[in-house]
């Protein structure tokens, strides 16, 4: 006798994309990015057709061991993800296609110009507060996700100031 795999009643849907949801906030993952929520639908269907009936009753053996699945592959999207932001997001990268100079160049170095440290750390505290902060903090060492989550801020914001960020510094360039 085969059996039929039934369809996911719109409830039932409704509850996995919440606990989708629930897993990608506790992360510090963007809920709404959709290649994320298709690699999480994909993984909580595997074990789902492998057990639906340990989704069901008293136990929760089915929603634990979706919660690990989810967990682990979640962590391995997020690491792409981060890898990605980092081969696009480097300050080793050229400032454009004129200017080959490293972006991490043009940050102040440690016994640098006194008189273009200043203008530029005047430049810095003229910024929107954030954007000053993400500035001070790079320049100390931080990391961009450290700043992120020193701050609170969620991935999206982090880089939209980052973005803003290296064009104030292009602009400051410019001056």
């Amino acid at each position: 006798m085969r059996l039929t795999r039934r369809s996911l009643s719109r409830r039932e849907r409704e509850i996995i994309d919440g606990f989708i949801t629930d897993i990608c906030r506790e992360m510090g993952l963007p809920g709404k990015d959709a290649d994320l929520r298709t690699c999480a639908w994909e993984a909580f269907l595997s074990v789902y057709r492998d057990a639906p009936g340990s989704f069901s009753g008293d136990g929760l053996r089915g929603w634990r061991r979706a919660y690990s699945i989810l967990w682990q592959e979640l962590k391995k999207e997020k690491q792409k993800m981060y890898f990605w932001r980092q081969g696009h997001l480097s300050l080793d990268q050229p400032v454009s296609e004129e200017v080959q100079q490293p972006l991490v160049e043009l940050l102040r170095a440690p016994h640098g110009d006194f008189q273009n440290g200043v203008c530029l750390y005047d430049y810095l505290w003229r910024m929107d507060p954030d954007e000053s902060r993400m500035a001070f903090q790079l320049m100390r060492g931080d990391s961009l996700e450290g700043i992120q989550a020193f701050y609170h801020w969620s991935p999206a914001y982090a880089f939209l100031l980052r973005n803003r960020l290296r064009d104030a510094m292009e602009a400051y360039l410019a001056i």
